[in-house]
Parts: C-alpha cells; sequence; structure tokens
C-alpha cells in the first residue's frame, strides 16, 4: 500500500510510494518539507503565549492591589493593555506565518480571521518571523 494515497503497490519489493507517476513520493516530501518549515514560527507561538499569561498573570495582581489601594499610579492600566495589543499582534503575525509555512491557504487564514482571502494577503502576505523581538537599547 502507498503511504501517500493507500493504492496497492506493483511487487513487493520495499517501496512506500507509488512508482509512476512519482505524485505520491513528491507529495509525502513537500508535506514533510512544510511541517519542517513551520517549526520555527511554532517556537515562536510557544513563547508568546508564556509572555501572555506571564502578562495576564500580572494584570490580575494589580487589578487586586489597585482594587483595595487609596491611590493608583496613573496610567498603570493603559500601559499594561498596550503590552497585550502588543503581544497578540505578534501572535497573530506568527500564526499567519506558521500557517503559511505549512501550507495554509489564504482564503483558510482570511476566513479565521474575518478576512477574505486578498485581504489577508494584502495584510500579511510580507510578514515575516521577527520573533524574538531584537533587544531594546537601554
Amino acid at each position: 500500500m502507498c503511504d501517500w494515497c493507500g493504492r496497492a503497490l506493483p511487487g513487493g519489493r520495499g517501496r512506500r510510494y507509488c512508482p509512476r507517476p512519482r505524485t505520491c513520493r513528491q507529495a509525502a516530501y513537500r508535506a514533510r518539507r512544510r511541517v519542517e518549515a513551520a517549526v520555527p514560527a511554532r517556537v515562536a507561538l510557544s513563547q508568546i503565549n508564556q509572555e501572555l499569561q506571564a502578562h495576564a498573570y500580572a494584570l490580575d495582581e494589580l487589578i487586586a492591589a489597585g482594587t483595595g489601594a487609596r491611590r493608583v499610579v496613573p496610567g498603570i492600566h493603559c500601559t499594561a493593555a498596550a503590552d497585550f495589543q502588543h503581544l497578540v499582534g505578534e501572535l497573530v503575525r506568527c500564526a499567519v506565518v506558521a500557517d503559511r509555512e505549512a501550507g495554509t491557504t489564504w482564503a483558510v487564514i482570511g476566513e479565521a480571521l474575518g478576512l477574505s482571502a486578498d485581504a489577508a494577503r494584502a495584510r500579511y502576505g510580507k510578514v515575516r518571523l521577527l520573533w524574538p523581538p531584537p533587544p531594546q537599547p537601554t
């Protein structure tokens, strides 16, 4: 049986894919390459997820501390919200890169984001993986 399409293979010489045409072997090769190419973006997604969880915990602590306090530091809530907005934007960009590297079409990506395929391609077509971000100069 062909590992890719499931058809019976001629002559049991230890083949894994259909001998002619080479479409099954080539399709399996391309699928393996797509999975390998998406690994860096998936690692970045995991790192951003950890940062989001840390920010959520810090915001929870901030809200709990601010509930009983008489005076709150001005702008602290907006700063925390801006951090979330930045991280969520990075999360979406990394997710698009991971999906594209895995071979997902723009139509599927656009549908998941509530956009048309053309709008998704226009917005995220030139996005490259830039995670982790470069350190800020001090």
